[in-house]
This record gives structure tokens, C-alpha cells and sequence, in this order.
């Protein structure tokens, strides 16, 4: 038994040339199969984390604004029209207890005439809100990559929180570090600014805003007690419901937009990605199956006459099986630590094509794990099958 386990690890290195096909296949196929399965998985994991977060979350515009950003929404400052005002209006519905947090933000286009294109949102909030980047179909989610987040201690203070995008093309940061913005300042309205940290969301839209305390913003862009957004955090998604109805009848100067509208574009973006994903690894994982088998198959016929030498000798069924049990295992285990590195040097590459983070984590490698096993299982039962069923005077006849 150990005669016959050893030939099947070392029978894979009798053509090197075979060997080499076959590792570099099982490598692609496997890795590539993990990564599109991860990504499936990641994408799956973004909507259910996305609907977590915003079930709860109600987000009011001024009326008669449209998109994330509030577009259309500037008319001046008026008796009844959305502002600081609207709050008193909020905490007097009916069903204001369920409110468990009011967030304000007020925005403000800005544009370098120095650099082309270079098109920026301003936007004011209060210290410890959320910096909710506009993005390209919803609202993004800004991550501080250097630096740090605005402070209670900063509300009086002319300091930004700039966008990944803006670091580079208005203050020729490529890779920003916390040392880099060191005495790096920012002039909005011929103030200015300095800058204590830099965000990213993972588009160049997003990744394009300016964060600023909302009292020096507006004491520096002078809006008054106007705002441009308000979101409200209900403390149960049971809630939600009454708690909308009540600000639709008592807001007319506030559009209310519900959790659905807010993420349906996003949702639909992701689902369809993980569909698409998940139908990519299933054609991936046939074709590999197919391909894998085949070459197997092919490496047996040119093993039948040893078969059949091996049975004429004395082999038996069960030494033959485990010959070609340990040859495929080989193989497949070679084809994993390949699949390894193909996946560590593609995760990257996917993640910018998809949009989001694929890591290259446990799950990853348990996942190329498995398939090494499932390929080994599937490349061997071909020549599982044949050794079992052939006499060895036929098999010595065929070879």
C-alpha cells in the first residue's frame, strides 16, 4: 500500500511538461473560482450590511431637491423653508420619541477656476455625524485613511477633512500618511483651512467633498439658518413607518425620502453583481471540472499497459485506486499553492473592477482549499473507474 501511495505522488513528475499544464490550470481555475465566489460573498455581505444601517435612517431635503447631493433644492432662505427651524417642527410629531439621533449637514458647491474639472462639495456637519460622501449612486461611506475625524473640540475651528481625490489634485498628496498634512491648508471663501485628515470611499465622486465643522461653515459661506440635509435615526425599524408619516404631514417644506428610495439604486448595482458573480464562479467551476478531468483522462490512457502490468503483478483494485488518489491529491495540492498566488496578485485587480474590496482572507483560502479537494475527487474518478474495471490482459492488450 505505501509502494502504491508513493508512485501516485511521484508519478505526476514523470512528464514534467504535463505536470506543469495541469498545476497551472487547476491554479487559474482555482483561484480565479475563489475570488469570484469571495466577491459574491462580499457583495451579498454589503447589502445586508447597507439595509442594516439604513432601515432605521430617514433622510430629509429640502423640497423640490432630487439626487443625493440636494440638487435643485436652493431656493433662499424663507419663512417655512428647511433649516435649523425644521428641527422644532421634528421634535413636535407624534411619534418624535422613536427619534433617537438628528443629524444636520448644509452643502456648498465649490469649484477651482486653477484646474480643470476640479468640481468639489463643501459640506458642514456637526462633530461625531456621519461623513456621508455623495457618491456615484448613493451615498458612500467616507473611511479616514490619514489623519483623524472632526472633534467636539473643533466646532469653532477652520479645519477639513478632505476627500482622497481632493488630497491629490488640490494638494499633491498621492499616497496621504498623517505626517503629509502637516501645515497643509485648503481656502474656501478666502479662508483658510487646515487640513487634519483624509478620507476615501473607493470612487473619485465620492472621493471629492470637503468636510468642515457646520459653524465655521457658516460663518465662512454665510447660508444662515439654512440646511440641506437632515437624517433622522429611528430607534426601531417597527418605528419607521409611523414616524415618516408624521414628518410627511407636518414637513411640507422637507421632501422625506424612506430607506428604499435612499439605497434601491445601490442595491440593485449590488445584487446584480453578486448575481453575476456567483453565475461567473458556476461556468467557471464547469469548465474547470471539464478541463481537469479531461487531462486526466488522457494522462490514464497513456497509463493503461501500467495498469495492467501493476494487476499482473499482483496489484489490486484497492492499490490502484489509492495510486491514482494520491497522483490527483498531488496535483490539486500544487494546484492550491498556485491558486494562493493567483489569488493574492489578482484580489487587487478585482476589487477595483468590481468596486469594492475582495480580500484575500481565510475565506479565500479555505475556498481554494476545497476546491483542490473537490478537482482531486473529480480528476481521479475517471482513472478510479478504469483501473478498478480493466483485467490486466486486457489492459496489456490495450496499452
Amino acid at each position: 500500500m505505501t509502494g502504491a501511495l508513493w508512485r501516485g505522488f511521484r508519478n505526476p513528475f514523470r512528464s514534467v511538461t504535463r505536470a506543469l499544464v495541469v498545476v497551472s490550470l487547476l491554479a487559474l481555475v482555482i483561484g480565479f473560482l475563489a475570488l469570484l465566489l469571495q466577491a459574491t460573498r462580499t457583495s451579498r455581505e454589503q447589502i445586508a450590511a447597507m439595509e442594516g444601517k439604513v432601515r432605521t435612517l430617514i433622510e430629509l431635503r429640502e423640497a423640490g431637491a432630487f439626487g443625493t447631493g440636494g440638487f435643485g433644492g436652493d431656493k433662499p432662505l424663507g419663512e417655512g423653508h428647511f433649516s435649523t427651524g425644521t428641527f422644532a417642527k421634528i421634535r413636535q410629531v407624534p411619534n418624535a420619541h422613536h427619534i433617537v439621533r438628528m443629524e444636520e449637514y448644509v452643502n456648498q458647491p465649490q469649484i477651482d477656476p486653477s484646474k480643470k474639472n476640479a468640481y468639489a462639495m463643501v459640506i458642514g456637519l456637526k462633530a461625531g455625524s456621519a461623513m456621508r460622501a455623495i457618491g456615484e449612486v448613493d451615498y458612500e461611506s467616507a473611511h479616514l485613511i490619514a489623519g483623524r475625524a472632526l472633534s467636539e473640540a473643533d466646532r469653532a475651528s477652520r479645519v477639513a477633512v478632505v476627500g482622497q481625490l481632493y488630497a491629490k489634485q488640490r494638494l499633491a498628496i498621492n499616497t496621504p500618511t498623517g505626517a503629509d498634512l502637516a501645515g497643509k491648508q485648503i481656502i474656501l471663501e478666502g479662508q483658510p483651512f487646515n487640513v487634519v485628515g483624509v478620507y476615501a470611499t473607493g470612487n473619485d465622486f465620492g472621493d471629492n467633498h470637503v468636510f468642515v465643522p457646520i459653524e465655521a461653515f457658516r460663518v465662512t459661506f454665510r447660508p444662515g439658518a439654512k440646511l440641506s440635509k437632515i437624517f433622522l435615526t429611528v430607534d426601531s425599524v417597527a418605528n419607521v413607518e409611523a414616524v415618516l408619516a408624521d414628518l410627511k404631514a407636518a414637513l411640507p417644506e422637507a421632501d422625506v425620502v424612506t430607506t428604499p428610495e435612499a439605497v434601491s439604486t445601490a442595491r440593485t448595482t449590488l445584487g446584480t453583481l453578486a448575481v453575476a458573480s456567483l453565475y461567473a464562479a458556476i461556468l467557471l467551476f464547469a469548465i474547470g471540472a471539464v478541463l481537469i478531468v479531461a487531462v486526466m483522462i488522457l494522462s490514464t490512457r497513456e497509463r493503461v499497459r501500467e495498469i495492467g502490468t501493476l494487476k499482473a503483478i499482483g496489484a489490486s483494485n484497492r492499490e490502484i485506486v489509492v495510486q491514482f488518489l494520491a497522483e490527483a491529491g498531488t496535483l490539486s495540492g500544487l494546484g492550491s499553492v498556485g491558486a494562493i498566488v493567483v489569488a493574492a496578485l489578482l484580489a487587487h485587480v478585482l476589487s477595483q473592477a468590481f468596486g469594492f474590496s475582495i480580500a484575500f482572507d481565510g475565506t479565500v483560502v479555505a475556498l481554494i482549499l476545497l476546491g483542490a479537494v473537490v478537482f482531486a475527487a473529480l480528476g481521479s474518478l475517471y482513472p478510479v473507474v478504469r483501473g478498478v474495471t480493466l483485467s490486466p490482459v486486457e489492459a496489456m492488450r490495450r496499452g
